[in-house]
């Protein structure tokens, strides 16, 4: 497990540095575990982008390259590392890989860069049978030959993903827990550790290391040094007689093949969840966060967004909650979170197509004051919304597109927290409507923020803005609904606000969670489903987010996510 020589590490165009290496966080969390990072199809398409052209070479003749090799595998029964695999008599290494990495929940690109920082095989123009036998340095350790027991391709990459698995174990746990990383003081997770810098060699003497997660523990318990400054110094290349490449070359390949293998993460904060069973219960469970009585609650249709987006800083202004109902009824959960809240006023968001009358008179049992807040259509909804939600004015307002819902969402929050209204505007328009700009001249309004750039909102809708007399206009947007949210979050929170996270392809989970985020001065960032982009999370890292809470279950926002796996 000593890893192959620095013959084999190519330094690629613009190469990163020894100085980027961060010895006590090598991979995160998400990237190492991230067991179906790459199918099966997407390996074997590494495989045949990264080998060369052809291991039968004059030079190396009768040789077959690992892009063109396939193993006999057996059964493996499950155990406390790994699920069971169905063995087979011919499987190709991309299908080894693939199925080794999800029957022990290990990435398939950990075990390719395995692959080549112990025997340099994924590049390799005459792999021997040795080299085959001993692929991943499994039971080899570096003072007495291999166990024959462990030798064998396939036996090779399923017990390096078993060790990277058992290693993390608690003590008592499984079969071989003396060697695990939390039995042992070696490698404890937050702790400093004494890591050598080559074999047991004194006068090379050790770095203390705080170790701050398990996967790089596990790299340590696979590989137990740390490359010294001059293996860092010449990345690509030799150290001196006191340096050793193993780890640093397993993140110098993850690095170049795919891309920074810690990627960006919070450190020291893990993202916490609001969920329900449907969004239906995330709403009450949003509602839920609230210790206090209520002044109003606005309750929105859950499955349709127009007639609710300008509700949520309404809410925050009222001082309370938006719950969610399906639109005809008013479901038992929902009616008992109107109760403990006991609010004085109830707003229903929408016209009878959004909110039925039969909901609306379950309704009015349920506090001393309702009314309704719909309109002909969602532009004039949310300006009435503005209107009555805002009954002594404001001086900002925020514009969005109501053709779409994530830039609105994206400013519910800010607009909340600012105590400014939220109004929609058809943003294909050519020209400012007369009716938004006498709602913003009723209001009051001095300074005007568009949310999104002009494919949201037209150039010429901007323009009407900024003939208003006395109106100040600013634009915040961006590339995608990410960087407009990012732009409105750095526009409007300080350093040090909580940050919620929401699902950017769909509103019902952000809309409730606006009202939250806007009562508690807490930013609302928009993520795709299986990952989060790395601005975000260095947003996070900018204004020093002490808390990050996605909302919403899995299906919206995944594990992923919560470990901070980066998209891009």
């Amino acid at each position: 497990m000593v890893g192959i020589s620095v013959a084999a590490v190519p330094a690629p165009a613009g190469a990163i540095t020894g100085a980027d290496f961060d010895p006590g966080y090598i991979i995160s969390d998400a990237q190492f575990y991230a067991s179906t990072s790459l199918a099966e199809a997407d390996i074997q398409s590494f495989l045949d982008a990264k080998g060369p052209v052809s291991c039968n070479t004059p030079q190396h003749p009768g040789y077959t390259c690992l892009y063109d090799l396939s193993f006999p595998t057996f059964d493996k029964p499950a155990n406390p590392m790994c699920r069971p695999y169905q063995g087979a008599s011919d499987e190709s290494v991309a299908r080894i890989v693939s199925k080794v990495g999800i029957a022990c929940g290990i990435s398939p690109k950990v075990l390719l860069v395995m692959l080549q920082k112990e025997q340099g095989l994924i590049t390799d123009t005459w792999p021997t049978t040795g080299q085959l036998a001993t692929a991943m340095g499994a039971g080899c350790p570096d003072t007495a030959a291999c166990d024959p027991a462990q030798k064998g391709f396939f036996q090779q990459v399923y017990l390096a993903a078993y060790y990277m698995v058992r290693y993390g174990m608690p003590a008592g746990t499984g079969p071989g827990t003396e060697y695990t990383s939390n039995y042992r003081s070696n490698y404890r997770i937050g702790e400093i550790s004494q890591i050598l810098y080559k074999d047991n060699n004194p006068d090379c003497g050790t770095r203390s290391v705080v170790v701050r997660n398990q996967p790089t523990a596990s790299l340590y318990w696979y590989t137990p040094y740390t490359p010294n400054a001059a293996a860092l110094t010449n990345l690509y290349g030799l150290g001196d007689g006191c340096s050793t490449y193993g780890n640093r070359n397993f993140w110098t390949f993850y690095s170049n093949w795919f891309g920074n293998p810690a990627g960006i993460t919070l450190a020291g904060v893990v993202p916490t969840r609001i969920d329900g069973i449907d969004r239906f219960d995330t709403a009450l469970k949003i509602s839920a966060r609230r210790s206090v009585a209520a002044d109003v609650i606005y309750i929105a249709n859950g499955y349709n967004y127009p007639d609710a987006l300008s509700a949520a800083p309404a809410a925050v202004m009222g001082n309370g909650p938006l719950l969610l109902v399906p639109g005809d009824t008013v479901p038992a959960a929902v009616a008992a979170e109107i109760r403990r809240l006991t609010p004085k006023l109830i707003v229903v968001v929408g016209g009878e197509a959004a909110v039925s009358r039969a909901a609306y008179d379950a309704l009015t049992a349920l506090a001393p004051t309702i009314r309704r807040d719909g309109a002909d259509d969602r532009f004039s909804t949310s300006r009435l919304i503005a209107a009555n939600g805002f009954p002594t004015g404001a001086t900002l307002a925020y514009i969005a597109t109501g053709n779409g819902f994530a830039d609105a969402l994206s400013a519910s929050a800010a607009a909340g927290y600012r105590k400014a209204p939220v109004i929609l505007v058809d943003g294909s328009a050519s020209t400012l409507d007369g009716a938004t700009a006498q709602t913003l001249a009723t209001l009051g309004v001095t300074s005007v923020i568009i949310a999104g750039g002009p494919v949201a909102v037209s150039a010429g809708v901007e323009a009407g803005l900024r003939a208003i007399p006395g109106i100040t206009v600013n634009r915040l947007g961006g590339a995608d609904r990410f960087a407009v949210a990012a732009a409105l979050n750095r526009d409007a929170f300080p350093v040090r606000s909580p940050v919620y996270v929401a699902s950017a392809y769909n509103f019902p989970d952000a809309l409730a969670g606006a009202v939250l985020a806007g009562s508690q001065g807490a930013a609302l960032y928009l993520s795709p489903t299986p990952c989060i982009y790395r601005s975000v999370v260095q947003d996070f890292i900018t204004i020093q987010a002490p808390a990050v809470t996605l909302l919403g279950g899995p299906a919206a926002l995944s594990q992923g996510v919560q470990s901070y796996l980066n998209c891009d």
